[in-house]
């Protein structure tokens, strides 16, 4: 594969990635995989949730395709899918679990492109709904006219807390 294709193929993969989520956020998380995800919107209790088995699984997924990437006769590839694949986790990781939910308490930069994206979660922490993108999130104007009302719990009984108070 030329490297502009290698290129082009990671990079398409990297952006199709956001409705993926959005669409695993929505239907899997938020359905009938509650229970591992419930984790994430109670305040956690150590350095580990229910909801961490999520990635560690997508990555699982991913560690099976790279290998058939390499080892499967004209699969390979499937490694510059996972590749574009693997950078969006990466990304997902920093937004999400470093910057927003700081899970590495000593990381204390800040950004405003950032803080718009640590916004629309905190959104749907204190709403339980829309937005389920994280790194291009869209967040319904019926969201942000029910933002400017008084927080109290959502459906799922998450609260604005879960997102740290010092941002």
């Amino acid at each position: 594969m030329p490297a502009w294709s290698t290129w082009s193929v990671a990079t398409a993969s990297f952006v199709l990635m956001e409705p993926f989520t959005y669409l695993a956020h929505r239907f899997v998380m938020h359905g009938f995989g509650m229970g591992w995800h419930q984790s994430h919107h109670a305040r956690r209790v150590g350095r580990f949730e229910r909801n961490d088995l999520y990635p560690v699984t997508f990555a699982g997924l991913s560690m099976v395709a790279v290998a058939a990437g390499f080892n499967v006769p004209r699969w390979g590839p499937v490694v510059t899918v996972v590749a574009g694949v693997g950078a969006y986790g990466a990304a997902y990781l920093f937004v999400h679990d470093v910057y927003i939910h700081r899970r590495l308490p000593r990381f204390r930069v800040r950004g405003r492109v950032l803080d718009r994206l640590a916004e629309a979660h905190e959104l749907h922490h204190r709403f339980g709904g829309e937005p389920y993108g994280m790194l291009f999130p869209v967040v319904p104007a019926s969201v942000r006219a029910r933002a400017g009302r008084p927080a109290r719990a959502s459906p799922s009984g998450s609260m604005p807390s879960h997102v740290p108070a010092d941002r």
